[in-house]
């Protein structure tokens, strides 16, 4: 499949563009631009102006926010058919994170003049970017509540069943997730790399969590068995 016919394919299956018949998705495929991004480079950075939005192609890119220690929290990886950047070219505000490819990816870039056309003459899409921005702020609700009231083992067993049932597969019943180094993980549930190391000790210990070979497996239910 061309990047073209890629293109019009996650756009009919997008939130925002579903809704359109087969000739307007067409048409609105044509005003894309297509752009490669080399392993480790950076799309934008958080507090970058900058309006564009981009559709995930091919690869695999991460947003995440840093301190002023370099330390990061990684809040989503985004992959083929998602989308990057909308919430700034609504409102023209600073970018809320910077975002960088975990490996070599290839994306479609919509200008924000583009974008605001297509509204114009398809009202309807206003109304699926409402529902796209108010899913990916339920994720970061999730991950609110996660940092503000669980403890790091509660945080891990969330982050892990959450990424179980979206990328894993399942083991007589059980999640089956694939390991990660502990800096990796302690930069998606906010801690630092050895309260990681000493939580997954000790989610080990009481059963939570089973290590084999190069996956971890845990109950679909496991938060219920934590202490919040």
């Amino acid at each position: 499949m061309g990047e073209k016919e890629k293109l019009e394919d996650y756009l009919k299956r997008s939130v925002l563009f579903q809704d359109l018949s087969e000739a307007d998705i067409r048409k609105i495929s044509l005003l894309f631009e297509i752009i490669d991004l080399p392993m480790g480079d950076v799309l934008f950075y958080e507090k970058d102006r900058s309006s564009d939005m981009y559709i995930v192609l091919e690869g695999l890119v991460r947003a995440s926010l840093f301190d002023e220690q370099g330390n990061e929290l990684v809040l989503a990886e985004l992959g083929p058919g998602e989308f990057i950047g909308e919430m700034s070219m609504i409102d023209e505000l600073p970018r809320s994170a910077t975002v960088i490819a975990d490996e070599p990816t290839k994306l479609a870039m919509l200008s924000r003049k583009a974008f605001m056309k297509v509204v114009r003459e398809n009202p309807e899409i206003a109304v699926n970017v409402i529902k796209g921005l108010v899913s990916r702020l339920r994720r970061t609700d999730d991950m609110v509540e996660a940092l503000a009231f669980r403890n790091v083992e509660g945080r891990i067993v969330k982050f892990l069943i959450g990424m179980g049932r979206e990328k894993g597969s399942f083991d007589n019943g059980r999640l089956k997730v694939r390991k990660m180094v502990h800096k990796d993980l302690a930069s998606r549930v906010g801690a630092s790399r050895e309260a990681v190391t000493k939580a997954l000790k000790a989610l080990i210990f009481k059963g939570v969590i089973e290590e084999r070979g190069n996956f971890w497996l845990l109950s679909p239910d496991a938060e219920e068995e934590l202490d919040p």
